[in-house]
């Protein structure tokens, strides 16, 4: 039996297009999302935040992985020029908004929620880093699939031409409409790689299955940045982080703020540089608490 293709569409085509093939398959490849000069700005912008490589001691990321977390912070390009890129916006905004009808007394009133950044991270794939393990990424927030609608849409901008050999990231098209854990574990002879020229983008709904592939080259790094965006409801009604910021939050106990969000959950959900919090942000001696993190001590 064929797998099914990951499909290739440009990126001035029709947005129903696309979003009739993210619906259909989970996943596409957009052609030409940015040009060459946008990625040369980004670069630019985020090198003086590239690390050496890192030792990572859980296994959710290869050792030869380098991150930049918060990128969208980091790079004002990237922010506006792929965050904010039309199509990824308009795609977004069509299928995560949320209109709902609430009674208040008498009266009955419509409420809009927007979607909202849900984490952006440049991934810089170095050789002899092996497959990630083939994951959904809306399981942090503890959904259970399949959703009519997606939660979450993630974006990974090639900055580099990605291929098999370098380590691209692979998609099982269709597995957004699987169910949970107890169906059956996806399986890499079922997934696609997206293969990518400098300025594609591989556009795909959270709930599809996917991972990066395997580098085997001898020393091509694959650089993506990746943007992501959730339903505007998965979020505190609050914004504690700004109402309890770090400069009042570093004289609370840690009970005290793990509460009120300064903890993340055993999925890694609410992670900051993929650590704990407090460790993270504070400086405490707080024990990692999932396998995301490693489970392997304290930071």
């Amino acid at each position: 039996m064929d797998k099914p293709e990951l499909q290739r569409i440009s990126a001035d085509a029709p947005i129903e297009e696309i979003l009739e093939v993210l619906d259909r398959d989970g996943g596409l490849i957009v052609k030409g999302l940015v040009g060459p000069e946008t990625l040369q700005q980004i670069a630019k912008e985020l090198k003086p935040f590239e690390q050496p490589d890192q030792e990572w001691k859980g296994n959710f990321f290869p050792e030869a992985t380098k991150r930049i977390c918060g990128a969208v912070g980091k790079s004002k390009t990237l922010a506006t020029k792929v965050f904010m890129h039309p199509l990824y916006q308009e795609v977004c905004n069509r299928r995560l908004t949320i209109t709902k009808k609430s009674r208040y007394g008498d009266d009955i009133r419509t409420f809009k929620c927007s979607p909202v950044g849900n984490a952006s991270t440049t991934f810089d794939i170095g050789p002899g880093a092996t497959a990630q393990q083939l994951h959904r990424d809306d399981g942090v927030h503890h959904l259970s699939h399949p959703n009519p609608q997606p939660y979450m849409i993630g974006m990974l901008l090639a900055e580099t031409r990605t291929t098999p050999e370098n380590g691209a990231t692979v998609v099982i098209p269709g597995s957004h409409k699987w169910g949970d854990w107890e169906d059956r574990p996806p399986m890499p002879e079922e997934t696609i790689p997206a293969t990518l020229e400098p300025g594609d983008a591989l556009l795909f709904d959270g709930a599809v299955f996917h991972g990066g592939g395997t580098n085997s080259t001898e020393s091509e790094r694959r650089k993506v940045h990746g943007v992501f965006m959730i339903r505007g409801n998965l979020r505190p009604e609050e914004n504690t982080y700004l109402s309890l910021p770090p400069s009042v939050a570093e004289s609370y106990p840690d009970d005290v703020l793990k509460a009120y969000g300064y903890g993340a959950s055993t999925s890694g959900l609410g992670w900051v540089d993929y650590k704990e919090p407090l460790a993270a942000v504070l400086g405490r001696k707080v024990k990692q608490p999932s396998l995301l993190f490693g489970a392997v001590g304290y930071a």
